[in-house]
């Protein structure tokens, strides 16, 4: 099985403005997803997963109604962008995305999936208190069902936040319970892959538990060089390859 995998866009075209860090170049990411969604539409994989902050969404305005406009119109841009891609996607919003309309935009698209043989799971985790991300309610009633029932079809989380790697430094990117969430994980021996975005640096699939489950980290979409991670999946083992928007002259 062959993922693509795109995380932290940060994108703005109708939103005004752009992000306050320089680096995430809101602006010119329509253009450099549109190349993105051409190579791996050449690509052919089974599957696509966009972990989060789609947009850079102006979060002192989330219920300001022109904002909410302009953040629609931009995430049915992605929408449309994506669209030539045949494969399945899975999407959930970040912490920069306005949660509602993630989930009004991408209605079509279910939490839950099987796609070449892989239970595909998505979270739509939030922040709380000290903008620490927890998993609570249906989302955490979803995770425990997908481990505990009785389907033995190996399964692929899709979040945005980390279970891991742990990073101490500086923003919090680990859920506040991310040792349970990856005992639970390691115990059912059902995950294969658990996806993430949040942290921007990204890191590469990496076997946690010596049996099954590798988490991986694809590195901001936002920022130069704009890379596209693809992951594939041949039983136990992982491997991945890498395209960047900018270098594909």
């Amino acid at each position: 099985m062959t993922i693509a995998h795109i995380t932290d866009l940060h994108l703005r075209r109708h939103l005004p403005g752009t992000a306050r860090i320089a680096a995430r170049r809101s602006r010119e990411i329509p253009d450099l997803l549109e190349k993105a969604a051409v190579r791996i539409r050449a690509m052919a994989p089974d599957l696509v997963v966009l972990t989060g902050d789609l947009l850079d969404y102006p979060l002192d305005a989330l219920d300001d109604d022109a904002t909410r406009k302009n953040g629609e119109r931009d995430l049915r841009l992605i929408a449309e962008l994506l669209e030539p891609i045949p494969c399945p996607i899975a999407i959930v919003h970040g912490n920069h995305d306005h949660p509602r309309l993630v989930r009004s935009v991408f209605a079509s698209v279910p939490a839950e999936f099987t796609v070449a043989g892989y239970r595909v799971v998505s979270f739509f985790d939030d922040e709380a208190e000290h903008n620490v991300p927890h998993r609570t309610g249906d989302d955490r009633h979803r995770f425990e069902n997908a481990i505990d029932d009785r389907d033995p079809t190996p399964q692929i989380h899709v979040q945005h936040y980390l279970i891991r790697p742990h990073v101490s430094r500086g923003y919090p990117f680990n859920y506040a319970d991310a040792d349970e969430l990856e005992k639970r994980i390691a115990d059912s021996g059902k995950v294969r892959l658990v996806v993430s975005g949040h942290f921007h640096e990204g890191h590469s699939p990496e076997r946690i538990d010596a049996i099954t489950t590798w988490y991986a980290t694809a590195p901001a979409f936002a920022e130069a060089p704009h890379p596209v991670w693809f992951y594939h999946l041949d039983g136990e083992t992982v491997s991945k390859d890498v395209w960047y928007a900018d270098k594909d002259i």
